[in-house]
């Protein structure tokens, strides 16, 4: 977001994407509104002048609305907690570009992750690919490859620890089908004291 006044100089403000999109308000989102949030973050994402104006919000310290790509909380943090805003212009660039770097990763698509991080095992098992690291981050948020291919396959968080089923012998099978979390254990060992032949897991329609 773009502070308003006048008469000024030209300056990186007249760069600004949000300029030209939306209405004033859209930059000013209730903090408890995530969508909203993001719907302005992905402006800054694309705009020229993000640094300038991330850096302009800290060292001012505007406390309301996204400016920069950067979120009340965000901001809060810096300022407050790591006082970023007494750095110099430099140091303010790189620490903004630390906090954003996760949400600015093209690859942010839990699936897209997954199709470029398993390869095909014999027996219609999945592995980890060779090469990828055992822990990937997503958004800032870290997943393992099991917790990945459940969260994929469910469309939810898993409960708890994220394990091979008991009719899977191959260690490092990583198939969601052959996963279960926390919930899915106590479900099924319910289901096996009452005699019951537990329902298959439905996948989440991509």
């Amino acid at each position: 977001m773009t502070p308003t006044s006048s008469p000024r100089r030209p300056d990186w403000r007249d760069q600004a994407a949000c300029v030209q999109q939306g209405e004033p308000e859209d930059w000013f989102p209730h903090p408890t509104n995530l969508a909203a949030i993001d719907a302005a973050k992905q402006v800054c994402f694309g705009c020229p002048v993000m640094l300038a104006c991330a850096q302009y919000a800290l060292t001012t310290r505007q406390e309301t609305g996204v400016w920069g790509g950067l979120s009340e909380g965000q901001r809060y943090t810096l300022t407050k907690k790591r006082r970023v805003h007494t750095a110099g212009p430099d140091a303010i660039r790189a620490e903004v570009l630390r906090v954003l770097r996760p949400e600015m990763d093209p690859v942010t698509r839990l699936e897209d992750v997954w199709e470029r991080s398993t390869r095909p095992l014999p027996g219609g098992h999945l592995a980890w690919a060779a090469g990828t690291a055992a822990h990937v981050k997503i958004r800032g948020v870290t997943y393992t490859a099991n917790q990945l291919a459940f969260t994929v396959d469910r469309g939810r968080r898993p409960v708890g620890m994220v394990r091979r089923t008991p009719d899977c012998e191959v260690v490092e099978c990583i198939h969601p089908r052959h996963l279960e979390d926390a919930e899915e254990r106590e479900l099924r060992r319910k289901l096996d004291e009452l005699g019951v032949q537990p329902r298959p897991v439905e996948a989440v329609a991509s």
